[in-house]
């Protein structure tokens, strides 16, 4: 507690930086544990819920995963997986794409009324792994408002350790703009990470390589969360 607070807001996330403290939110990976029940939600509000990415690795009642266990290529959302992203967007809370297939998450894109993130994935068009997304998916969330994290895992980004993260934020960059690249490590400790990536504490390293690459100091801030907080505020006034 001295060290964390709940913050589902921008602004409260912003606040609690002032105070000291980390900013933090909860998250459902899946949408698995809403059990198929929309009106649970603001039970999960009220215990700090932020954000509900709707796959993980296995299928679930609102849409397939890109792999994983009942992965369908060609699957679209489900009925239900539709009136989840309308009650996500009515509420106010994120919705992440992050492990959704292809025909899933172009749909997600095309229904929401608000931004929506996939917060940890990679560019296919840089290397190609089955945790990576198109371009056309890429501009599909762009055209939301929306941001994409560049994951840390260094199966998924290729070979190159903390260059291939700069390759893989690069590329969105020059794709849709740096208003939409956000950083999605996925540091969560059993993943293989590049050795000069594998902390929060070796981020400078990462801000250099970026401004050698000819990042402007502007775009690594928005990267580095400016982003995610306006898509955030956005959600929000949507409510």
């Amino acid at each position: 507690p001295k060290d964390l607070a709940i913050a589902r807001t921008a602004q409260g996330l912003l606040s609690t930086r002032k105070l000291g403290k980390i900013g933090v939110f909860g998250g459902l990976e899946g949408a698995h544990g809403l059990n198929g029940r929309l009106e649970d939600l603001p039970e999960f509000i009220d215990a700090g819920l932020g954000y509900v990415g709707l796959a993980h690795f296995t299928a679930n009642e609102a849409c397939s995963p890109m792999v994983g266990w009942g992965s369908d290529p060609e699957a679209g959302l489900t009925d239900y997986g539709r009136e989840l992203v309308d009650e996500l967007n009515r509420l106010g809370l994120v919705i992440d794409v992050a492990h959704v297939n292809q025909p899933g998450l172009l749909e997600v894109c095309a229904r929401t009324r608000a931004p929506v993130i996939c917060s940890h994935t990679a560019c296919r068009a840089v290397h190609h792994s089955p945790r990576g997304i198109s371009d056309a998916e890429i501009i599909a969330i762009a055209n939301t408002g929306g941001v994409v994290g560049v994951i840390f895992v260094a199966p998924f980004i290729g070979p190159g350790g903390m260059q291939a993260v700069v390759r893989h934020l690069t590329h969105i960059r020059d794709l849709v703009g740096a208003e939409h690249c956000a950083l999605g490590t996925d540091w969560e400790g059993w993943a293989p990470f590049p050795r000069e990536l594998a902390s929060a504490e070796q981020l400078p390293r990462l801000t250099d390589a970026l401004l050698r690459q000819g990042w402007k100091p502007d775009e690594i801030v928005a990267m580095y969360g400016g982003n995610f907080l306006r898509v955030l505020g956005e959600v929000q006034r949507q409510v």
